[in-house]
């Protein structure tokens, strides 16, 4: 286990944050969420709340960046982990103006932010809150091929936030301040390089460079870059950074044309010294300037970084030309925030915190939308526990098929959600409100990617199962579960073919609402016919390259198994359909004997036919009758 000045690897991050607003004048901790805002609280009448966040071991990134003319709110995670939406919806709530002016959302791109910010947004639009999200995708050393996934968000993400609260101090509006984001973010390229990895506290070194090799291009996580190379000079590593961000080969080029001008970063990835982060901007500004680029701003420092690693990233936005020149005037304006390059400083004072009372997502649950009786209750609990009793069985297979191509805690990681539902007291009458907890829990206690995946599930079925006219019952939870997964695909940008959950729930529900049933019986068997239908399209997965998430940027042919996610899918509905058969299964009814017929009588059996046929219709409809509600 690596050193660390540390007290507990669990407790980091909140303490860090405590030394934030300890030493610096006017920021404060909302409550027991890890989200930073400014003492004077929620933003301005008249303007747009601006905020942004990621996970932890990247200070001063973004909780240093509160402030008068930066950011109104950032929001943090564990180490190396997206911060739940919960935290999210926390921030966007104590940020927004009283008048509602809207808040714009600053994300890096990274799965596991899209996700939970994409679920904290949606759930903040049913509360009529105005927001919109920007996604910074600066990297230009290395992307996916495949759309969904694109380049990942660096540190050139940093202009994005300062213009961002430049123009909310000027009133700007949020749809305004949209379309500027969205023109400056096609200017912005970010290249790293590092000569050692960092270790996350508690663990060991995330991977290993040789004393005589640093990589190009490696991620803020520790994601593997381009290539290695033989260790050299300043001058050279600098040389093979500005080449690749440049490279018209490159799938993620960024051109410099001669006379072209730039703002720069130059970033440490938190382990260089100041002497040589000097040394580096000394050299990136000279290799510019002889390729005939003006650096007209430069910004220097520890601003994103990735715990103690040796690195740095150099970011340039372009500002040549009339449509981009006056993007300097945002870089320029005043701001507060104590990490930004040049900040105020004043008296120290140790701040209380400010109550997060009204902003916490746990007090928000409603009893909404379509109840259920005793018997349907009781078909719901069943359901749910038995899901968690069957990923419980299954944790260790779901790890050792995520330890290929992720950080094998899949199946843990469902795990604390099996653990957290047998803990609550979930509101089964009212199924929206049980979707709702469901979510919480996933956000809470499950976190990261998988988390923000369920989360999002669940809060997107409740909104549909309460909206839905859909008649019938079975129908109408299948609608409920599709829309859920709709909008997984919509914020992981996921797609059938990907080697996601998506691969193994969708077509179990299509599955559904292409064979709708009335009796009991019925639905049992289409139920188990779907579960088979989930776990063939789980193992199909091995056959798949993966284009979404973590797993995208592995070679393929590391990626031979199932994908754990999928996998779960499988085994969670496999689960709860067998439960609920065995529990509610109506034995079949055992034909009669067909009486002797008289000879007079067969002469009239003919005529009887019509008679039948009508005792069947009557039949079916009792099936009918008996499916509204179906285990009411």
């Amino acid at each position: 286990m690596s050193k660390k000045f540390i007290n507990h690897p669990d407790d980091c991050v909140d303490e860090a944050l405590e030394g934030l607003v300890m030493t610096h004048l006017g920021l404060r901790i909302l409550g027991e969420q890890r989200v930073i805002v400014h003492e004077s609280g929620r933003a301005a009448n008249g303007k747009v709340a601006v905020v942004a966040g990621g996970g932890g071991g990247h200070e001063p990134f973004a909780a240093g960046f509160v402030g008068q003319g930066l950011l109104t709110a950032a929001v943090c995670g564990r180490v190396f982990s997206s911060p739940p939406a919960g935290a999210v919806l926390a921030a966007i709530r104590a940020a927004r103006s009283s008048e509602n002016d809207g808040v714009l959302v600053i994300v890096i791109n990274y799965t596991g932010d899209r996700l939970n910010f994409g679920l904290a947004l949606e759930r903040a639009r049913m509360e009529n809150i105005r927001v919109e999200m920007v996604i910074c995708d600066d990297d230009c050393a290395l992307s996916s091929s495949f759309k969904a996934v694109g380049r990942r968000g660096l540190a050139g993400s940093l202009f994005l936030m300062k213009a961002a609260g430049a123009l909310s101090e000027r009133g700007e509006k949020l749809e305004s301040m949209v379309h500027v984001l969205e023109e400056m973010k096609k200017s912005i390229g970010t290249i790293g390089a590092s000569l050692t990895s960092c270790s996350v506290p508690g663990g060991e070194t995330m991977f290993r460079l040789e004393d005589d090799e640093f990589e190009l291009g490696l991620g803020i996580h520790g994601e593997a870059g381009v290539k290695r190379i033989k260790m050299t000079t300043a001058s050279n590593i600098i040389e093979e950074m500005l080449n690749r961000m440049t490279d018209s080969d490159s799938s993620c080029s960024f051109p410099l044309p001669s006379g072209c001008s730039v703002a720069l970063i130059v970033n440490n990835l938190g382990g260089l010294s100041i002497m040589e982060m000097f040394i580096a901007a000394r050299e990136a500004i000279k290799q510019l300037e002889s390729r005939e680029v003006k650096v007209v701003r430069c910004y220097v420092g520890h601003l994103m970084t990735s715990l103690e690693m040796r690195g740095i990233q150099l970011s340039v936005l372009r500002v040549d030309e009339d449509e981009r020149s006056w993007w300097l005037s945002l870089l320029d304006a005043p701001t507060s925030a104590p990490m930004w390059p040049h900040p105020l400083y004043h008296d120290r004072i140790t701040p209380e915190k400010l109550s997060d009372d009204g902003y916490r997502w746990d007090h928000h649950f409603e009893n909404r939308g379509p109840s259920l009786g005793d018997r349907g209750q009781k078909a719901l609990k069943i359901a749910i526990h038995a899901a968690a009793n069957a990923l419980e069985s299954n944790a260790d297979r779901l790890n050792e098929l995520d330890s290929g191509c992720g950080d094998g805690d899949c199946g843990s990681t469902l795990n604390r959600w099996a653990d957290a539902v047998r803990q609550i007291d979930l509101e089964l009458e009212y199924p929206c409100t049980v979707f709702h907890q469901l979510c919480y829990l996933m956000e809470s206690k499950v976190g990261g990617t998988s988390g923000a995946v369920y989360g999002i599930f669940f809060a997107a079925m409740a909104n549909a199962f309460e909206e839905s006219d859909i008649d019938d019952d079975l129908l109408r939870w299948t609608h409920a579960s599709k829309v859920g997964i709709e909008a997984v695909m919509k914020y992981g940008k996921a797609e059938p073919g990907d080697r996601t959950v998506v691969d193994a729930l969708l077509p179990a529900l299509e599955h559904l609402q292409s064979h709708p049933k009335t009796s009991i019986n019925e639905i049992l068997d289409e139920l188990l016919a779907a579960s088979a239908v989930a776990e063939e399209g789980a193992e199909k997965t091995a056959g798949m390259r993966a284009r979404v998430g973590r797993a995208s940027y592995v070679n393929e042919d590391l990626v031979t198994k199932p994908d754990a996610g999928a996998t779960a899918v499988a085994i969670w509905f496999r689960g709860f359909v067998s439960a609920l058969d065995l529990e509610f299964r109506e034995p079949e009814p055992e034909p009669e004997p067909e009486p002797e017929l008289e000879p007079e009588t067969r002469s009239r059996s003919s005529s009887s036919s019509s008679s039948s046929s009508s005792s069947s219709s009557d039949e079916d409809s009792l099936c009918a009758c008996a499916s509204v509600h179906h285990f009411d």
